[in-house]
């Protein structure tokens, strides 16, 4: 194996280990202390971003199974910082990071190697591993606090969402494999054509692929699970789903339309039928939400949708394709840091609104400016209002689009976005507004800047400035992209 074969597989590596040793920690009762095993974890994390960024400037490793471009490598260290932020908003958490925290610890571990193979697959096999490894990973997480209401329910919906989107996938990859005879993406449209080969087949299972890939990213109509998971987890774990777990199927879902691009117009009508159900419905859902979580999920939906404009587009001309598969990529980026801002933010106020009924939060941006002032921008940037990265995600997207001529579904898109902004700005307004009853003593202390807060505060304001910048400098964050 050449030498530059070898640094794909390090980072993966470093965090897979790092995972198994960091559960043998409960071995030792010494060592079974909560700060020490997220310090552990953490410590692993940077090692393979380190790892990630000392790599050549493209390898393939494992015999091609992935291959690290600039995408991936961004994508990759996208996904540690959202384990590391993950870790400090558990930390916060008493009830995750308690006398089992090293198991915690290990799952986020465990994720996170399960994102950088789905990411960079560049073989249909890796992508499944590094899909259900990911899977397996957050179900345990969700499951993580069973005395939390809707924290099983949650679980076992996230595990049947799971099972049935792996299933249909890894169908699909048989499809393709039996009608193209290979599993690489680089190799299927060069095999076609040939006495054994079958091209119906590949276009039947690169369907079923994506309906797989869109149960994960819970677009309309394989959206059902989406809000019920998010409700019943804990704001940590929803933040690692919203901000990791969906952006690395995303990155690999654009891969697959980059290396099958010659056959991608087969499917436009499934993508088109997708994009219109879940800039419509997911808006449309959103705005009949009282609890925050569940309004931020539906709101997820159409985000996607948003997203998947960007696909409708994708044909053989090589050219075109990159500004869509760009467009799509900086909107993945600004959903990321959007969304760690908002449940961030969720679980940092969790004592005082456990539930995280929107009426529970009224407020609550008077009384703690700061958090007020973060979640403004999180929301502003999701509703697409300048100049932040939320408003430059769409405007790159729809322009894009409608450059390729997609002017109907644009406009629909648009009309959806607008609509949007009578739920979001009514979240700023009950966050705003005069406090309707007092918070408990014990609930305010807890947010007055202990040591516990100070991960959780850390997190929110590197997001916040994260979500300003990728707007402000949209053109230098493009070029990285």
């Amino acid at each position: 194996m050449p030498s530059t074969d070898f640094y794909p597989v390090i980072a993966p590596a470093l965090t897979g280990i790092g995972g198994l040793l960091v559960l043998l920690i409960g071995v030792w009762p010494r060592l079974k202390d909560a700060a020490l095993v997220a310090f552990y974890a953490s410590i692993v994390l940077l090692l393979g971003a380190m790892a990630v960024l000392l790599a050549p400037h493209e390898a393939a490793g494992f015999e091609r199974f992935i291959s690290l471009d600039p995408v991936n490598r961004h994508g990759w260290l996208l996904f540690t910082a959202g384990g590391l932020a993950t870790l400090l908003l558990a930390w916060r958490d008493r009830q995750l990071l308690g006398e089992v925290d090293e198991q915690f610890c290990s799952l986020v571990l465990f994720a996170v190697t399960g994102t950088y193979l789905l990411s960079a697959a560049t073989n249909l096999l890796a992508a499944f591993i590094g899909m259900e490894l990911t899977a397996l990973s957050v179900m345990a997480m969700i499951a993580w606090q069973p005395q939390r209401k809707g924290a099983i329910e949650a679980a076992i919906k996230y595990a049947i969402t799971a099972t049935v989107s792996g299933s249909i996938m890894l169908f699909g990859i048989v499809l393709m494999y039996a009608g193209s005879g290979s599993l690489y993406l680089d190799a299927i449209p060069g095999n076609l054509g040939g006495e054994r080969t079958n091209e119906t087949l590949v276009i039947v299972g690169l369907a079923m692929v994506l309906v797989g890939i869109a149960f994960e990213l819970a677009v309309a109509p394989f959206h059902c699970w989406l809000a019920d998971v998010f409700q019943g987890s804990s704001s940590p774990v929803t933040a690692f789903i919203a901000s990791v777990g969906k952006i690395a199927m995303l990155l690999f879902l654009l891969n697959l339309a980059d290396q099958l691009s010659g056959l991608w117009p087969a499917i436009h009508g499934v993508i088109i039928g997708m994009v219109v159900l879940s800039v419509v419905w997911g808006n449309l859902a959103a705005l009949r939400q009282s609890n925050l979580k569940r309004m931020l999920a539906y709101s997820s939906v159409a985000h996607f949708g948003y997203v998947l404009l960007a696909l409708t587009a994708i044909s053989g001309d090589a050219d075109g394709n990159a500004d869509l598969l760009q467009a799509a990529a900086y909107y993945g980026l600004s959903y990321a840091v959007m969304n760690m801002v908002s449940f961030a933010v969720i679980g940092l106020l969790s004592g005082i609104n456990p539930s995280a009924d929107l009426e529970g939060y009224r407020g609550m941006g008077r009384r703690y400016p700061l958090l007020g002032v973060a979640l403004a921008i999180a929301v502003l940037s999701l509703a697409g209002i300048p100049p932040t990265a939320g408003f430059f995600a769409k405007l790159f997207v729809f322009t894009q689009a409608l450059n390729q001529g997609q002017l109907g579904l644009v406009i629909i898109a648009s009309l959806a976005a607008a609509s949007s902004l009578f739920y979001y700005l009514r979240i700023l307004v009950v966050f705003f507004s005069v406090p309707s009853n007092e918070v408990s003593e014990e609930a305010d202390i807890a947010l007055q800047g202990d040591a516990v807060v100070m991960g959780p505060t850390l997190v929110i304001s590197l997001s916040t400035a994260a979500v300003l910048l990728i707007g402000l400098c949209a053109g230098t964050v493009l070029t990285f992209i």
